[in-house]
């Protein structure tokens, strides 16, 4: 579209129509055009240009309008696409993503032959002693579902230490030169953890707490792994079109790097960080208090209640449906719950607990019914909320908790799910927009490296209730689907909203930070074969490209 005619501005400047004002008269840093910009505001009021100033939005309005009034340093012509507010992961694993990329990638592997095979073609390639570490396998998608051991592990590697993690870190295999390395008694009792043995012996399968024993490796990780790490896993979540993640646990020490680095404008992406449940962790924060700078945000704790259903590690009521007498491992005691809670709300922190079993869940909402005491503005969280029984959901509205949900997780657990829950609890299970009603809002994200980065996937799933690949035809539990326009609140406002940054993030209005995310098409009206061609083509923070 073109801009009136400049000697038409010069006459209405001179004094023959004074009613708007001067052609270009207002300054600008950027001014965006062309565009079908979906403010996600409380009316949903679509617009057709904007412009912004020193990383906030000036006005939004009618393209000539926008631009006859604006004199800007940058113009973008959207060129007819969709300008939505910056997409937010509620809940992912951003530096654990990073660190993914310098592991073995075992993400897909049809076999535990084929996590060999990748693991040994990547130690030729990184040769050495040190720590051999690998992430992604999955035994659901291997014929059988056969938990795998490591004495072919052992075989391959008698000395080098060697940590494979499943693809959701709940558990592991390690060879015996990794177990002597951490001084791992394979007598050992690991309260909330498994030391799988067969016949007596340790097979080198770990499950939840017990995995924990290894996790110095990655936090001992020295600064320029871990600056490598982070500066990957922003690159690509700008491709993605993420401009806010919300990191669910991190240490102080990583913490300090990513508020440094910020600084230093190497990491330009916000992000909100949960403070792992670790008593160095609170006592820290509970000297220096909350951070709350302009891109990074700490005030909340992730703690966990169970494990993953994958590694029947979930905390269910009834027995696993396929394995009997195993209710699943609750990772700390009631009491430690309480006392965390109880700190959070004495010094102002948000609460966050994984809870994926129905046992799980029911037991934190009571912690927190007990602490909370009824409806509140302190925006606790149960993060997954996969398994949640029926007459236990309407605890979330009592208390005020927001339900922090996964999409992909129910159509990557999908195939299998039932066979660990049993016709009767799967039918109450990723029941999403059940959640939605109850609260009012689902904050969205995808727990990534678990699942993959794209956020389009995360509302693929959640509206269509289908994987990449379109299964299964027709949903998976359809019912329990989210509306196009709730989906994008959940990637955008509503995760804006469980983080406390509603204000500054979440949707474009006038004085709102200019965080953009442009997508080639409008997703709320295209159908699913146009969801699946749906592509990032752009990302902005604070008004700066920088995808």
């Amino acid at each position: 579209m073109k801009t009136l005619f400049p000697t038409i501005a010069a006459t209405l400047c001179a004094g023959v129509l004074l009613l708007t004002g001067c052609f270009q008269h207002v300054e600008a840093d950027l001014v965006v055009h062309n565009a079908v910009i979906h403010s996600m505001d409380e009316a949903g009021t679509v617009h057709q240009a904007m412009a912004v100033k020193d990383g906030r939005i000036l006005e939004l309005g009618p393209e000539r309008e926008i631009l006859n009034r604006y004199r800007a340093k940058e113009r973008y012509d959207a060129a007819g696409r969709s300008v939505y507010p910056g997409f937010i992961d509620g809940h992912c694993h951003f530096l654990g993503y990073g660190l993914n990329k310098q592991k073995v990638d075992l993400t897909g592997a049809r076999s535990w032959a084929e996590v060999l095979e990748r693991t040994a073609a990547f130690a030729r390639t990184h040769p050495g002693t040190g720590w051999l570490l690998g992430r992604g396998w999955d035994q659901n998608d291997w014929p059988g579902a056969p938990w795998p051991d490591n004495t072919a592990l052992d075989s391959l590697f008698p000395d080098r230490p060697v940590l494979l993690q499943r693809v959701d870190g709940h558990a592991a295999v390690v060879n015996s030169a990794a177990m002597r390395t951490v001084g791992l008694d394979v007598e050992a009792e690991v309260e909330g953890g498994l030391l799988v043995k067969r016949d007596g012996r340790p097979t080198g399968l770990l499950v939840d707490n017990a995995v924990n024993v290894f996790q110095r490796i990655f936090d001992d990780a020295d600064e320029a792994t871990k600056r490598q790490a982070l500066l990957d896993a922003q690159a690509d979540c700008l491709a993605a079109g993420l401009t806010m993640v919300v990191d669910a646990g991190l240490d102080t020490n990583t913490i300090a790097l990513i508020r440094r680095m910020q600084q230093e404008g190497a990491l330009r992406i916000r992000v909100y960080a949960m403070v792992a449940d670790a008593a160095a962790n609170l006592a820290h924060f509970a000297e220096h208090g909350a951070i709350d700078d302009e891109r990074l945000k700490v005030n909340s704790v992730k703690v966990y209640a169970d494990g993953a259903l994958g590694s029947r590690g979930a905390l269910l009521k009834a027995p696993y449906h396929d394995q009997a007498g195993h209710h699943g491992l609750q990772l700390a005691t009631r009491e430690h719950f309480a006392e965390v809670a109880v700190w959070c709300k004495a010094h102002g922190f948000q609460m966050n607990t994984h809870c994926i079993g129905d046992s799980a869940n029911k037991l934190l909402l009571d912690v927190y019914g007990e602490v909370l005491g009824g409806t509140n503005d302190l925006r606790w969280r149960i993060e997954h909320a996969q398994v949640v029984s029926p007459q236990d959901r309407p605890l979330f509205a009592r208390y005020s908790i927001v339900p922090s949900v996964q999409p992909t997780h129910a159509t990557s657990d999908g195939p299998w799910a039932e066979q660990r829950l049993g016709p009767d609890r799967i039918a109450h299970a990723y029941a999403y927009e059940d959640l939605r009603r109850t609260m009012g809002l689902v904050a969205l994200g995808t727990d990534f490296p678990v699942e993959g980065i794209d956020p389009l996937q995360t509302y693929r799933s959640a509206v269509l209730r289908q994987a990449a690949d379109g299964w299964p035809e027709g949903g998976y539990q359809p019912a329990n689907a989210l509306k196009p326009m709730d989906a994008l609140r959940g990637i955008t406002i509503w995760n804006a909203l469980a983080t406390f940054t509603e204000d500054e993030l979440g949707s474009l209005e006038p004085g709102k930070r200019a965080d953009l995310t442009v997508v080639d098409r409008d997703l709320a009206k295209a159908d699913a074969e146009g969801l699946r061609k749906a592509r990032v083509v752009a990302t902005f923070v604070n008004g700066e490209r920088l995808h």
